[in-house]
């Protein structure tokens, strides 16, 4: 039996299946529409995905500065659909679809089946979701994982799934969400909040008739421990995989998060829960943050609380000390968008009139309608390559621009020079060269001055002279880099690509054999 004043789904009246199809449907088509804006896109692929690509090139458990989920995810689609920069991008839409299916599963444990349709609709339109179904990155399979746990727990909470078991399953889907990113294991942290709150109000209310109402199950601390081993036998290969390479992408988030330089400024963190009203949409975050003013103490309540409000404390404390970017709370979003829903679709027991929920509702479709419309902008964009109108002055789409301009200037140096080796001025260069030769015989490295490796080119691709080779090293000086090892040729060949309104990407080629010196 479902938690908290809410109607069993399957006590629904018959006209909810009726619904629930024109909904289905609904975020269908959303999945289908984006589905079809990534063929039809002119973008080509973003740095970090040419990267997660070139690591899907390779099974390993691990890589340099990520866990291997999301290049594991990108060998399947590459390996069906072939090298087009959509099969890198193609799983996002469905994926995030997936997660839409269980949110809305959750909200209908929770809250009832009207609530499942506004929170599967919600999020398949929250800004976060349209712009993360036209990339591939890490938050996208991290997100549905963290969905089928969140729908896990909230099944056993509620009588739905045979606790060891669902806390076990729970627990393996955590770790498959750290096997996407680390963020992950916010949600064990968050289990264990949930697991001391109630402990605190199942002895403070144990005589009262609130609790016992509710029919809910009462995590034990050996369901914790159910949890904690699922999560560690599913991303116990990643776990393996730091260990024997020195924990190389914890030192990498480290140094992302840079404590180290201090900044303790509060303007950080207000930019940061400021950039979460364009995360989220900027009326549906407003009706989010409605939820600490709730005066209700339920299971669902604290459940969703303590699924999302640590993550938004740990990252605008974060923020704080140095800095942190909008999407590293997406976490969360999924139970944020839960409580939404029920809040829009239940009939809380102290409404004095149906006025009420109308009210709520009329909310709730304002946010969808707002979140709809920046939907329709990104499905635009995406299919043009541009912003139109809107585009700023520093166009954020100039990083996708021009990668195949510049792979056939080089290719045609190449062809001039003999050389197969091309010596990249910086990473994203060097990931998107590398997409662009794919199985053509070329080698394109990266030139670490420094000696010490900040990113998987400089760690496995770092150029070292040979002797006897012809290399074309591009540079954004039109005199050649002075680098021991290297005699050049002629004069610079210039690729100049414009990339936006009012930019071009400006790289000198210049041309040269390895003495081995």
């Amino acid at each position: 039996m479902p938690a908290g004043n809410t109607t069993p789904v399957s006590a629904s009246p018959p006209e909810s299946n009726g619904a629930d199809k024109i909904v289905l449907a609904a975020i269908l088509m959303i999945a289908v529409l984006r589905s079809v804006a990534l063929l039809l896109s002119p973008l080509d692929l973003g740095v970090d995905e040419a990267q997660y690509w070139l690591w899907s090139q390779t099974f390993d458990f691990g890589y340099y500065t990520k866990p291997p989920m999301t290049s594991w995810i990108i060998a399947i689609t590459h390996g069906l659909f072939g090298h087009e920069s959509w099969a890198v991008r193609f799983a996002a839409p469905w994926l995030h679809f997936a997660t839409a299916l269980l949110i809305w599963r959750t909200a209908g444990w929770l809250y009832g089946q009207a609530a499942g349709r506004w929170a599967g609709l919600l999020w398949m339109l929250l800004p976060a979701v349209s712009l993360g179904s036209f990339v591939m990155s890490t938050d996208t399979p991290l997100l549905f994982f963290w969905a089928g746990a969140l729908c896990t727990v909230t099944g056993v909470i509620c009588r739905r799934i045979s606790p060891s078991r669902g806390m076990f399953f729970a627990g393996l889907l955590i770790g498959g969400g750290m096997l996407a990113k680390y963020a992950a294991i916010y949600f064990l942290l968050g289990i264990l909040l949930y697991w001391l709150w109630q402990g605190r109000a199942n002895k403070q209310q144990s005589s009262t008739k609130t609790l016992m109402n509710e029919q809910i199950f009462i995590l034990k601390l050996r369901h914790l421990a159910l949890a904690l081993t699922g999560m560690l036998l599913a991303a116990s290969p990643n776990l393996g995989w730091q260990l024997l390479n020195d924990f190389a992408t914890v030192r990498h988030l480290s140094d992302n998060a840079n404590l180290a330089k201090q900044s303790y400024s509060l303007i950080n963190s207000v930019n940061f829960l400021g950039a979460q009203f364009a995360t989220a949409g900027p009326l549906c975050f407003a009706l989010m943050v409605l939820i600490l003013r709730s005066a209700e103490d339920t299971m669902a309540r604290r459940l969703l609380i303590c699924l999302s409000v640590p993550v938004l404390a740990i990252i605008t404390m974060q923020a704080f000390l140095s800095e942190a970017n909008a999407n590293w709370a997406l976490t969360a979003m999924p139970a944020l968008v839960v409580w939404l829903a029920g809040w829009i679709a239940r009939r809380h027991p102290i409404e004095i009139s149906a006025m009420d929920r109308v009210k709520k509702q009329r909310w709730g479709l304002l946010a969808i309608a707002i979140n709809g419309g920046i939907a329709l902008f990104f499905l635009g964009a995406s299919m043009s390559g541009d912003l139109g109108p809107l585009t700023p002055k520093s166009d954020p789409m100039r990083h996708l621009r021009g990668w195949q301009a510049l792979s056939l200037d080089v290719d045609q140096a190449l062809a001039t020079n003999g050389g197969r080796i091309v010596i990249a001025d910086r990473r994203a260069t060097a990931a998107l060269l590398t997409w662009y030769f794919y199985r053509r015989n070329v080698t394109v490295l990266i030139h670490d001055g420094d000696g010490i490796p900040s990113n998987h080119f400089e760690e496995n691709l770092a150029w070292q002279p040979k002797g006897g080779r012809q290399l074309l090293w591009l540079d954004g000086r039109a005199t050649p880099p002075q680098v021991s090892g290297v005699t050049w040729d002629g004069s610079a060949l210039l690729s100049d690509v414009a990339i936006s309104a009012r930019r071009h990407r400006k790289l000198y080629l210049h041309q040269g054999h390895e003495t081995g010196e």
